[in-house]
């Protein structure tokens, strides 16, 4: 079993000492506390610590605040993105994390942020308004016309038909007599709307008969901003001048961000790493029983660390107790994955899928052998192989990957170092670089080594996928019969798993008994009788009556098409191998056919190399990752695993920009 052995356990601490311990336990980073039921006491016992959390979860939400708000404006160089982050003594992050200068930083931030709002909006206004302008170029009349009018004047503003204009000012002028203005802009050149903008200028009396000229000819009327009042070109300038003075407003305030982002980003950063701390440490506090003096805290911890974790509480003998104690009934211990360095790689592989049960098989050593494998045969290229690990090997050691980009990185190298073994067997080299171009013909003792020729005899390599594929679901039902054993369910493993096993056995061994010496073959079909009968009588046993177990038992035979998919869906390697190897080749085909071009030709010849293979490793490696990962998690899963278990999430330094270290 590669899952860590755990145990729960219980301490009862003095408050004295509590934040002191637990800050400890954190550093050794291997305890997961546990909610324990609260009576009303507790609660009221754990008031000061929530009080505690809530007031430091308010400050990080401060502090997010802060770093959303200046990392644009942050002119120091930036980490690479596989950067290891600094390494800081948590009794600097404590020295940093000066509250009260924290909050008169963040006063300033906020000052600054709401001058920057407030310029742009009032930019934005602003040229709202210029662009509004824009539009009533050349009226001639005060603007206040047309939002207000005067005691006696009112003017309203807005378009008509180009084609009615001049029946409307005959009609203007004979219904008013005169006693009005119409204003009708200048077409404006590309303006194909077929409409002109018209003002009009009238006394207040003869509103009603405005109105009927006005609907009339279908007038279309235009709003006008409440704000203006003098004329169009006034206006203009008024808002103009508006603009460039909130323009020097938000410089102004920009560049005092970029001043307080040199000046103390840094900082907020090292005290939300510290406050972050803090955070999870008393998240754990809270998870206890409390009375005046004593924290009662429940944790488990893998058995490993049982040492380790006596010492920490050796040094406060007369203030902690430690107690191992059995977990409640139903109780399911975290599981937290432990494997041999080879399998560590693909442990995030595992993770993606779900958390194995604590007490059943953590599939991570099973998958790892199968998952290297089906990579190196999809990607299938030893140059591309060569390229790819070579990069990814770079970059975990230049740039001292950890954790789960580390793994994952190091299952991608070893899934390459596959394909350039695989690659060299089937004697793809960046395709059929070595045959198709003569300068690389001095390489052609690398093809010694090739065995297989999928191009030309695919049929072999479909053998192998498919004969690969049988083996690794006879090893899920081989897994998956072991685990129902030991949970003592034997007929289950006898009968569902190994019914099962013995049938598809049976089955290619009766495929392939034409191969076999005559006195051979019965014994082939013998076992596959055997093992459908085994299912046939064993299938339906959960029925009570006779017919309905033999029913049930026939029927469950039909599931033979469900494997035989599962088998099939193997092909797939082939189907992989032989599509990253059809790319190379298509790409240096491609090449050869332009590099005979005068002058252009070998540079175009070498961008199309260059660019087609970058092209085909990213599209390659890709495809070969998923339906590698495919096979595990839907054919080989399937047979065995249960992913219902929980994370294992010890309290631990959880900080994002720096990485915590002693003393």
């Amino acid at each position: 079993m590669a899952l860590a052995e755990m145990q729960k356990a219980r301490v009862v601490l003095h408050k004295s000492v509590a934040d002191e311990v637990l800050l400890k336990i954190q550093r050794l980073g291997c305890c997961e506390f546990v909610d324990q039921e609260k009576s009303a006491a507790d609660e009221t016992s754990s008031a000061v610590l929530c009080s505690r959390l809530r007031h430091i979860e308010d400050l990080l939400g401060e502090t997010r605040y802060v770093i959303r708000f200046l990392e644009p404006y942050d002119s120091s160089p930036k980490k690479g993105l596989f950067a290891a982050p600094e390494g800081v003594d948590l009794s600097v992050l404590a020295q940093r994390a000066d509250e009260n200068e924290f909050m008169s930083f963040l006063s300033k931030v906020h000052d600054v942020d709401r001058r920057i709002s407030d310029a742009r909006a009032a930019c934005s206004k602003a040229r709202g308004f210029i662009a509004q302008l824009e539009n009533f170029r050349g009226v001639p009349y005060p603007l206040e016309l047309f939002t207000q009018g005067t005691g006696l004047v009112a003017g309203v503003l807005g378009t008509i038909a180009e084609a009615r204009i001049a029946e409307m000012q005959k009609t203007v002028a004979e219904t008013l007599e005169g006693m009005s203005e119409l204003y009708v802009a200048p077409p404006k050149p590309g303006d194909n709307s077929g409409t002109r903008l018209v003002g009009f200028v009238y006394r207040r009396v003869d509103e009603p008969k405005v109105a009927t000229i006005l609907e009339s000819f279908a007038f279309s009327r235009t709003e006008v901003a409440k704000e203006f009042s003098a004329s169009v070109e006034e206006e203009m300038a008024r808002y103009q001048s508006e603009l460039d003075t909130q323009l020097r407003v938000e410089a102004e305030a920009l560049a005092q961000a970029e001043t307080l982002a040199s000046e103390g980003l840094a900082k907020v950063r090292l005290s939300s790493d510290y406050w972050n701390i803090q955070r999870v440490q008393l998240e754990a506090a809270i998870t206890g029983q409390q009375t005046e003096q004593i924290a009662l805290l429940d944790f488990w911890f893998p058995r490993e660390c049982l040492e380790s974790i006596r010492g920490v509480f050796a040094e406060y003998g007369d203030y902690s107790e430690l107690f191992l104690i059995e977990p409640d009934e139903g109780e399911l211990p975290p599981s937290l994955l432990e494997n041999a360095v080879w399998s560590q790689p693909v442990e995030p592989l595992t993770a993606m899928y779900g958390t194995p049960t604590y007490g059943g098989v953590d599939p991570t050593p099973l998958i790892a052998p199968f998952f290297f494998l089906f990579f190196g045969m999809c990607f299938g290229d030893a140059g591309y192989g060569l390229l790819i690990s070579a990069l990814l090997s770079f970059l975990i050691v230049r740039h001292r990957l950890s954790g789960t980009v580390r793994k994952f990185f190091l299952a991608l190298v070893a899934g390459n170092l596959v394909a350039v073994v695989w690659g060299a067997i089937t004697g793809s080299w960046f395709g059929d670089s070595l045959d198709a171009f003569s300068f690389l013909h001095f390489l052609q003792p690398l093809k010694q080594v090739q065995i297989l020729d999928p191009m030309n005899d695919p049929m072999t390599l479909l053998v192998i996928s498919l004969a690969i594929g049988f083996v690794q679901i006879l090893f899920g039902l081989s897994v998956g019969m072991r685990q129902s054993w030991k949970a003592g369910d034997k007929m289950g493993a006898l009968a569902d798993k190994g019914g099962w096993m013995v049938l598809l056995i049976g089955l290619v061994l009766t495929g392939l008994a034409s191969g076999f010496p005559e006195g051979v073959r019965p014994l082939c079909y013998g076992v596959a009788i055997l093992g459908a009968l085994i299912l046939v009588a064993t299938q339906g046993r959960e029925k009570k009556s006779f017919f309905g177990k033999l029913f049930s038992g026939v029927m469950s035979l039909y599931n033979i098409t469900g494997y035989l998919g599962d088998v099939l869906s193997y092909s797939r390697l082939l189907a992989l191998g032989l599509g990253s190897a059809a790319v190379g080749m298509v790409v240096n085909l491609l090449a050869n056919l332009v590099s005979g071009t005068p002058y252009v030709g070998v540079p175009l010849a070498v961008l199309i190399f260059v660019f087609g293979h970058l092209f085909s490793v990213a599209v390659n490696m890709l495809g070969a990752f998923i339906h590698s990962l495919r096979l595990q998690y839907v054919e080989f899963f399937s047979k065995f695993y249960e992913a219902n278990g929980s994370d294992f999430t010890p309290l631990r330094m959880e900080t994002h920009y720096v990485r915590v270290t002693d003393s």
